[in-house]
Parts: structure tokens; C-alpha cells; sequence
């Protein structure tokens, strides 16, 4: 990471996911001291160097009924400890159809605000949003349409000299 710092001036690295990047094979150490130190390691580097690192860490095994937590990322306390800021995307499952999905924001060390959003498959963007999001791409590409329909009719199409 260090040398796409030098040479690359990188300012946001993302992990996904610790878990698979520590492998599956047994280790001489116990695992979650293995994972304390990457989490560590990861924290000193971003203070270091005045850079984000985004982190992806998969919950442990826990009920389909209940909604996930902080203490739910796997390992230790460690890896929420150090975090700016921990997300958690929650996936309700319904039993009529597909499930919810919701964006948890559960710590934010700098203003403290945490929250619920919702989020919705933009199926032509094969991306999530939020429904507040949603709707402004909406407004915006409906003003796009209607400002560029005044512009063709304003402008002569055979505009000869």
C-alpha cells in the first residue's frame, strides 16, 4: 500500500474482504490476534499517511431474524473499535418477496450522527440508492429533458447564411 502511495498517490483503499485475506490455513497464531494486528496495521497505516481505508468484514453467524450489530463483525472488538465509521448493510428477508436492504450507519466517530437509510436496486445503474436519491435522479433528468427540448426549439435547425 505504501508503494501506491508513492507512486500512484492512492487516497482510499479498500479491503474486501479481511477474512479472505488472511487465508484459510491454520495459522501458528490464534486467529484473532492474526486479525487484531491487520486491523492495526490497516488504523496506523491510514493515520500514517493521511488516508482512507475501507475495510469489508463479513458478520459471524448469527439468527436470519435478527438485525445485525456492531458486535456482530467477526473477531474482536478491535476492528470497531478503530473505525471511524461502521456501516452495516442489513438485508430483511420478506416471506412475500425479495427482502429490504438498509444501510445502517452504526458509529461515526466525528459528529456522532448514526442513522437508517433505505436503499433501492436501481436496476438500469446495477446500483442501490436511496428512495431521497432516487427521486432526485429523477428531478434532475426530467429538468435535463425539459431544458434541452426549450434548447432545440430556441436554436434554428437550418440555420443557413
Amino acid at each position: 500500500m505504501q508503494h501506491a502511495v508513492y507512486m500512484y498517490d492512492i487516497t482510499h483503499v479498500i479491503i474486501d474482504n479481511l477474512q479472505f485475506m488472511m487465508g484459510q490455513e491454520k495459522l501458528n497464531t490464534d486467529r484473532f490476534a492474526a486479525h487484531d494486528y491487520m486491523v492495526g496495521a490497516f488504523r496506523k497505516f491510514a493515520t500514517d499517511n493521511n488516508r482512507y481505508v475501507t475495510v469489508v468484514i463479513h458478520p459471524r453467524k448469527e439468527d436470519d431474524h435478527k438485525e445485525l450489530q456492531t458486535s456482530s463483525i467477526f473477531g474482536s472488538a478491535k476492528a470497531s473499535q478503530e473505525a471511524d465509521n461502521v456501516l452495516i448493510l442489513q438485508d430483511r428477508k420478506l416471506v412475500t418477496g425479495p427482502g429490504k436492504r438498509h444501510l445502517q450507519v452504526a458509529k461515526h466517530r466525528f459528529d456522532g450522527d448514526v442513522g437508517v437509510f433505505s436503499l433501492e436496486l436501481n436496476k438500469p445503474c446495477l446500483s442501490f440508492a436511496s428512495s431521497k436519491c432516487k427521486q432526485k435522479v429523477k428531478k434532475l433528468s426530467n429538468a435535463k429533458k425539459t431544458e434541452s427540448s426549450k434548447l432545440s426549439k430556441e436554436t434554428p435547425a437550418n440555420n443557413k447564411r
